[in-house]
């Protein structure tokens, strides 16, 4: 039997699981169905998959012991899986909408995982308008983070559309970390010395730095329910890549922009908007070139989102002025020091929930904004072409609402997770992100070209 001791970043996640806060994240992805693929085309997938015997790491991989109280939890293989538990195929009455996939998704992401199986759950879902199926795909936190959970997806569907013989994702063996010579060097003093402020800062206040004491309160950061809510919002990168080319920022810096647009809209429709701007978290990764393993290896920079800027051009510059004093944090440190200034940076949240007081006290950040790069091309499930892949994350108390973004084939795909209790009107977050986009574009007199998709959600967001 193989034996992985899990990271401690890693182990945290299994440490902070609850019933009420479940760590897993997973992704949604929608199919248009292949031209000659006829009616039974999602039963026969599934029924193929199912007979399937071969699994492959991290997919073969379970916990020794399924209790959160381990200081140094350890993975297990599995090589006789229960596909009866793992795949699951459901069926929404025809023709299901995006409102109702919505709902499907919500029920399934609020339910915790059997922590004594493996920590993956497959869920085929068909019955959605024009003969489309979804696959949602929940992955525990311990064993991937958005790069990984994205590699195991893709590597899971083929280039080709003449590919009619696509194996299931659990097969799909997972990259290995490439290997680096041993290169260790004790760093510097001044290094550590310099990596040690900078995480100081953090704790402090300052003009241009957003740190941890930035944030102010909102209904978004107190305690939550066990219940989510999902929405989803798509858009074309062509646009959001002019507008981020016109105003000389990054699309990171845009779509920052776009969620504080559409949390000020929402909080001010409540009259809770703060007279500070709210700050988002926004992941970083600290993985090596090349390295596309399992596990997790992010680290966090914080920055407002504008929300008390009215103007979404000037929020748009001041955003991209605090994302770079911060990531100057990180940059301007020695390269040994990143990834432990990284990891510092993030402590304090995972210490807080550990703890137990997150939720009850001033939140050190508002909402999560993540961004994860996919690929350019189209990819296909036994000529089924893949439309859309949407990110579920996870939410915490002192932190109701998470934004994650997966770029795939020219469009941005956003998912947006909330607490069903602390925000009742979830569509609202998704059209206002289209509203703050061209609000955006007719500020930087680019022309708007409002997302017809976006109607969809008019009607549950009234």
């Amino acid at each position: 039997m193989n034996r992985t001791k899990l990271t401690p970043l890693d182990a945290a996640f299994v440490q902070l699981e609850s019933p009420g806060v479940p760590m897993h994240v997973a992704g949604l992805m929608i199919f248009e169905p292949p031209a000659k693929g006829g009616a039974d085309f999602v039963r026969t997938l599934v029924s193929d998959w199912r007979k399937e015997t071969r699994i492959a790491a991290p997919w073969n991989q379970k916990l020794e012991s399924p209790s959160r109280w381990q200081l140094a939890p350890c993975l297990k293989t599995c090589q006789d899986p229960d596909l009866e538990y793992h795949l699951r195929h459901l069926v929404l009455p025809k023709p299901g909408g995006q409102v109702e996939l919505g709902q499907l998704v919500a029920r399934l992401h609020s339910q915790p995982m059997d922590m004594r199986k493996l920590l993956w759950e497959c869920y085929v879902i068909e019955g959605l308008a024009e003969n489309r199926f979804a696959i949602y795909m929940k992955f525990h936190h311990s064993i991937v983070d958005g790069i990984s959970a994205s590699v195991l997806l893709m590597k899971g569907l083929s280039d080709s559309a003449k590919d009619r013989k696509t194996s299931p994702f659990w097969i799909q063996t997972a990259p290995e970390k490439p290997f680096q010579p041993a290169s260790f060097k004790m760093p510097s003093v001044p290094a550590m010395l310099g990596a040690a402020n900078n995480v100081l800062k953090l704790f402090g206040r300052s003009d241009s730095l957003t740190t941890l004491r930035s944030a102010p309160r909102t209904p978004l950061n107190g305690p939550i329910g066990a219940q989510r809510r999902f929405a989803t919002q798509n858009f074309d990168m062509t646009r959001l890549k002019a507008t981020a080319k016109t105003a000389g920022v990054s699309l990171n810096d845009v779509v920052l922009c776009l969620v504080g647009g559409t949390l000020r809209k929402y909080l001010q429709g409540i009259t809770a908007l703060p007279t500070e701007s709210l700050t988002a978290a926004v992941p970083m990764s600290l993985r090596a070139e090349g390295d596309l393993s399992p596990g997790n290896s992010v680290g966090m920079i914080y920055s407002i989102i504008g929300t008390n800027v009215a103007d979404p051009v000037l929020r748009l510059k001041k955003i991209s002025q605090a994302t770079n004093v911060a990531k100057q944090q990180v940059l301007g440190l020695e390269p040994e020091m990143r990834v432990p200034y990284s990891i510092a940076s993030f402590a304090p949240a995972i210490a807080r929930m550990l703890t137990g007081v997150s939720g009850k006290k001033k939140p050190m950040f508002n909402a999560v904004v993540s961004n994860v790069p996919g690929g350019r091309d189209d990819k296909y499930l036994r000529g089924a072409r893949l439309l859309h892949c949407y990110p579920a994350n996870i939410v915490f108390p002192g932190m109701a609402t998470s934004f994650t973004c997966y770029s795939h084939a020219g469009t941005l795909n956003v998912g947006i997770t909330a607490c069903r209790d602390t925000v009742p009107s979830m569509q609202k977050l998704a059209l206002g992100m289209e509203e703050a986009l061209c609000e955006l574009e007719h500020g930087l007199g680019l022309e708007a070209h409002a997302n017809p998709r976006s109607l969809d959600v008019v009607e549950a967001a009234l």
